[in-house]
């Protein structure tokens, strides 16, 4: 894979947290500006509870990398293509998992008493969609390259 590929994925699991989504979601949905959004996360948070949630959240990145590790470093485009697929698959359900956890502390809803286990499934569930999304990206690429090349006669 390319280093491009590597960085993004790298950023993805840096910035792509129930944090920074707190953080939109309070500039967003709270109304707050960048300043008081920043103390209305941290106001209940802590560094360690950062460095709790994050060995959760790195488990569907870790199987990616540890699958494209033992494919080998020659990919064909539509490995590539499925590989891209699966990290934004899991990106962007890292995002829309973390976005239902902190959204109902910002419109007023009751906030369930087991919303802290979200942090646990939300990553483990991210596994199997960005599975699904790589094997439906890949075989994607696959059939468009197949009737593109039947449609040009080749």
């Amino acid at each position: 894979m390319s280093k491009w590929f590597w960085g993004v994925l790298v950023f993805c699991f840096l910035i792509v947290n129930e944090t920074t989504v707190d953080l939109i979601l309070a500039i967003t949905i709270g109304g707050f500006d960048f300043k008081a959004s920043i103390e209305q996360i941290f106001r209940y948070s802590s560094l360690l509870g950062y460095f709790e949630s994050t060995p959760f959240r790195l488990i569907p990145y870790l199987l990616l990398t540890s699958l494209a590790a033992f494919l080998g470093g020659h990919y064909s485009f539509h490995e590539k293509v499925a590989f891209w697929g699966a990290l934004m698959a899991i990106a962007l359900f890292h995002c829309w998992g973390y976005w239902g956890l902190n959204y109902p502390s910002y419109t007023g809803e009751h906030l369930s008493s087991t919303a802290g286990l979200a942090l646990i499934f939300i990553p483990l569930h991210a596994i199997w969609v960005g599975l699904l999304a790589g094997i439906a990206s890949g075989l994607a690429s696959l059939l468009s390259a197949r009737v593109f090349k039947k449609v040009r006669g080749v």
